[in-house]
């Protein structure tokens, strides 16, 4: 084996050419060269009734609902809802624990749950002009114990995420024969307006989604120029190249969609949900998690940002730059 050999052997991972959409005992991200870095089957939207009371809070969460009412962070009751209404369902988990993609779909949903919940005081502040101040300081067990379980057995860290939660594992086909074409995309979980998919929270989201669509291009035109060097096939190689400029294309061209998609103006009104804990202002100390430690944590938490086909800068104005 050359040196050349070697370094290409060296950087070899699985990548799925069948995503068995039917083997729950895969987890639902795998790099596949159709899919790409979306998960290799639609998110789970549906969860088992066991957490029926889950479902119902996530869903009267929004500021405004998909009735078009406003919920509980538009009142600032949800914590109120989490101590009188959710019980700890940590033992409902362990019932469903080896299908991993629902163990994703319940990773989005305490996610979201957590942010909200540790942010809504921050959230009311801010509406009403004030500084954030703190956030809540102690999430509590009712959370913090499924959802620190949920995401060791998901394979994330216990806080909101951008592809496990926020984004690429937040959405749905409105017509599943269509395909995630954008005016086909819905959010399955909102904190403001995000329901509506005409708000800017939604298109925040889901252009990032669309974006993440041409990846399955990008990773094979990426594996056919990897299989061209260990064969020494120019043509090969340059085929595979053409494949990843043009994917690369298609993914600029649809960022480029952001500023029309979700307004700067409106982004204030949901930023406040997807802040990490690590480094912030609203949790100097982290946030202890109640039932799992007495010492406080911290994550960074979701960002657009992440996105594994480049680094991906977007700030708030939506002034957005790839490196």
């Amino acid at each position: 084996m050359t040196v050349s050999d070697k370094v290409i052997a060296s950087f070899r991972f699985e990548v799925l050419s069948d995503l068995r959409p039917d083997d729950h005992s895969l987890p639902a991200f795998m790099v596949s060269a159709s899919r790409g870095f979306l998960p290799r089957t639609e998110p789970v939207t549906k969860l088992p009734s066991d957490f029926d009371i889950l479902e119902s809070i996530l869903a009267r969460m929004p500021i405004k609902t998909a009735s078009g009412k406003p919920g509980l962070l538009a009142s600032a009751t949800l914590g109120d809802a989490v101590h009188q209404e959710l019980p700890d369902l940590t033992h409902a988990i362990d019932k469903y624990q080896d299908d991993l993609p629902l163990m994703n779909a319940l990773y989005r949903d305490y996610s979201f749950l957590a942010s909200a919940y540790l942010l809504e005081p921050c959230h009311g502040r801010f509406m009403k002009g004030q500084p954030y101040g703190l956030g809540r300081q102690v999430l509590p067990k009712n959370i913090a114990l499924p959802i620190v379980h949920v995401a060791e057995i998901a394979g994330f860290k216990p806080f909101m995420e951008y592809a496990g939660s926020y984004a690429l594992y937040n959405y749905r086909l409105a017509d599943p024969s269509v395909g995630p074409d954008y005016s086909n995309l819905r959010l399955i979980r909102a904190f403001e307006h995000g329901l509506d998919p005409q708000s800017s929270e939604a298109g925040f989201v889901l252009v990032h989604v669309n974006m993440v669509k041409h990846s399955g291009q990008l990773v094979s035109g990426s594996m056919a120029a990897l299989d061209g060097c260990a064969t020494s096939d120019r043509g090969a190689f340059d085929a595979g190249m053409a494949n990843v400029i043009d994917a690369l294309i298609q993914v600029n061209r649809v960022m480029n969609k952001m500023w029309s998609k979700s307004k700067p103006g409106d982004y204030t009104g949901f930023r406040t949900f997807i802040f990490g804990i690590t480094g912030q202002s609203m949790f100097p100390d982290g946030v202890i998690y109640e039932g799992v430690s007495e010492r406080p944590m911290s994550f960074r938490g979701e960002s657009g940002a992440n996105d594994s086909m480049a680094s991906i800068r977007t700030y708030r104005n939506h002034h957005i730059s790839i490196s």
